[in-house]
């Protein structure tokens, strides 16, 4: 009979092993070796260091004479830096920071500490923002870390209009200059842009740079430019200058007519958390007014859902906290176990990249919460309220985010506890509304002001603010008796009512209704395309198919009109959950909506199935 041998991992044993080294080496005992870098001493175990270091690996073993030395001097090496990496041999800790984690980085270079390498490319590029994205492409392009350069270099495309007037951009080799004045993907609406950036960079320093001038100019878009640009440009160029200008603009003619990728941007409704066919499934859309498109965005990590979302001025698209699903088993006596859907609340932060269609984890919310209302106000990100489970002192709770340097922070809480509010952001205020009543957060004081009530109570409703005015509309009228009435948002079952709140006034009105067909439903969602006022609204009669336009505010006239319908062919049914926000988005970087339209809408016979292009095609459902 034969036998096999069981092995069994003792977790206990490696950790406190771990722990073992580190009191020897707090207590310099049985060390082997001295490291001495800017006339500090480091006592050290050579194995240790070997273990985690190719450097000291190769050192202690080659047989050279460092090998049988006692102390060792080490030169291009940070003192700081060293007792970090030495720390984390010694624990497994890496303690990095915004002001340490770039010397960290060259010296873990030096030494080639792979673990503490990649930590700090993790960390540098979850860091990247606007503000440091020009020197960190240049920092990776030194080291030749080329993950953390081309999350660099996207960064500095898609901020390419701010970034270009900053000391570093001034700073950057001409290598990476002509590669980000070459790049089809810049975020810039004009080719002027791009030329004014790399005339900037040219004069920064003339006598140097004047041999880039042909090659660089090579790289402009010169039939972008209007003709009175080019005409002013080339008349202001000394003498010398345009004969080279005039090779440098020859050779950029193969790269006519192809435009930058921030001129092919399109202004679209995002729609997140939209109904798919799997109930247990949301989406994220995307629906281009002005080519009446739907396009597909990547849908959060971990099937993350009930968001809050916001658009900043930059059309930089963040969500924040929602719902994971989590799998549990249930016990039964008499059945087997079954796996039931659970939820938790999570605080999860996410920056999408438009140009890879993806979303970047940022910091963390200090609080988990599902659908908070994250709106951006003087700089800041703000996430109010929401729903979890920390009751109502959580529910209260209000955060900052400072986009530069990736951290939020507690700010003062609000006066109500709310399941559900809206916020919008006038005159760099943040109005919380919920039910009747509306509070004003003023960021120069801390404090939150109780503002003027609404004549009606309602839930779910929708928000934004236009023109000094806050529109407020939608929702579900709530009773005297706290019950919520459906059919109460409508008027005469053929339009929407609205709500006005004048700033200046600190005074809500009954605003125009909008003349929508009747609901059963409460997805009204305001929004601003285009700098105007409008509506996207979801228009059914009670059991019909889901049908969706958007109205249109003028506010001379003080009416809503249809500005457009939306085809039920376009935009399926997309439930009730659904928000919007607006922002601008480029279409070669979406999927494209997942069903083709047949030549003929309908077959001759009425069939539900027809070949198109040679395959049979199912009639979607509508």
């Amino acid at each position: 009979m034969s036998t096999q041998d069981e092995t069994q991992i003792n977790t206990e044993y490696a950790v406190s092993l771990l722990e073992q080294l580190k009191l020897f080496y707090e207590q310099q005992l049985l060390t082997d070796i001295v490291l001495i870098v800017e006339g500090t001493e480091f006592p050290c175990h050579k194995m240790v260091l070997a273990t985690c270091s190719s450097y000291f690996r190769a050192m202690f073993m080659s047989g050279l004479s460092e090998s049988k030395q006692t102390h060792v001097h080490l030169r291009n090496v940070d003192a700081a830096s060293l007792q970090i990496i030495i720390t984390y041999a010694y624990t497994g800790n890496l303690a990095i920071n915004e002001g340490t984690v770039e010397q960290l980085y060259e010296t873990a270079c030096f030494l080639q500490v792979d673990d503490v390498l990649q930590l700090c490319r993790e960390y540098l590029i979850k860091k990247i923002n606007a503000k440091n994205c020009v020197r960190l492409l240049s920092f990776a392009d030194l080291f030749s870390c080329e993950e953390l350069k081309q999350s660099a270099k996207r960064m500095v495309e898609h901020k390419f209009t701010t970034v270009y007037h900053q000391e570093a951009f001034m700073q950057l080799s001409s290598e990476l200059l002509i590669e980000l004045v070459s790049s089809d993907n810049l975020n810039v609406e004009k080719e002027e842009t791009v030329r004014e950036a790399a005339m900037s960079w040219l004069d920064y320093n003339t006598v140097s740079r004047s041999q880039y001038l042909s090659t660089v100019l090579s790289h402009l878009r010169i039939d972008a430019l209007s003709e009175v640009i080019q005409r002013e440009w080339f008349q202001g160029l000394p003498p010398n200058d345009k004969s080279v200008v005039v090779q440098g603009l020859y050779k950029s003619m193969p790269r006519f007519f192809k435009p930058r990728l921030g001129m092919t941007k399109e202004e679209m409704i995002i729609i997140i958390e939209a109904a798919s066919e799997n109930p247990s499934y949301c989406s994220t859309v995307c629906y281009s007014p002005q080519a009446e498109k739907v396009y597909k965005l990547s849908n959060p990590p971990a099937e993350l859902h009930k968001v809050g979302t916001v658009v900043t001025p930059d059309n930089d698209i963040y969500i924040a906290g929602g719902q994971v699903p989590v799998k549990t088993t249930k016990s039964n006596h008499s059945k087997p176990s079954k796996l039931q859907a659970a939820f938790r609340t999570v605080n999860c932060f996410y920056w999408f990249d438009a140009q890879q269609n993806t979303w970047i984890p940022k910091t963390p919310m200090l609080s988990a919460r599902t659908k908070p209302s994250l709106v951006w106000c003087d700089g800041y990100i703000y996430a109010i309220g929401g729903d979890n489970a920390g009751g109502e002192l959580n529910r209260r709770t209000v955060e900052r985010y400072d986009c530069e340097i990736d951290e939020w922070t507690m700010v003062s809480p609000l006066p109500c506890a709310w399941q559900w509010n809206v916020a919008v952001v006038v005159h760099d205020c943040i109005y919380v509304m919920a039910y009747n009543l509306t509070y004003c957060y003023v960021p120069r004081t801390g404090g939150w002001v109780e503002m003027a009530m609404r004549q009606t109570s309602r839930c779910f409703a929708s928000a934004a603010a236009f023109e000094n005015k806050i529109f407020y509309l939608g929702g579900l009228h709530i009773g005297n008796n706290s019950g919520i009435r459906l059919p109460s948002n409508t008027v005469d079952g053929s339009s929407v009512t609205v709500e006005v709140y004048d700033v200046n006034k600190n005074e809500w009105q009954v605003g125009a209704s909008i003349p929508a067909k009747r609901y059963s439903d409460p997805c009204v969602r305001a929004v601003v395309i285009s700098n105007s006022l409008c509506v996207f609204i979801r228009e059914t009669h009670m059991h019909e198919k889901a049908k969706y336009a958007i109205y249109q505010y003028n506010m001379d006239l003080n009416q809503w009109f249809l500005r457009q319908q939306i085809s039920e062919r376009v935009l399926w049914d997309l439930g009730k959950e659904f928000r919007c926000t607006v922002g601008k988005l480029y279409p070669s970087c979406l999927e494209g909506s997942p069903w083709k339209p047949p030549t003929h809408l309908f077959s001759p016979d009425g069939a539900d199935e027809f070949e198109l292009d040679r395959d049979m095609v199912a009639l979607p459902s509508v």
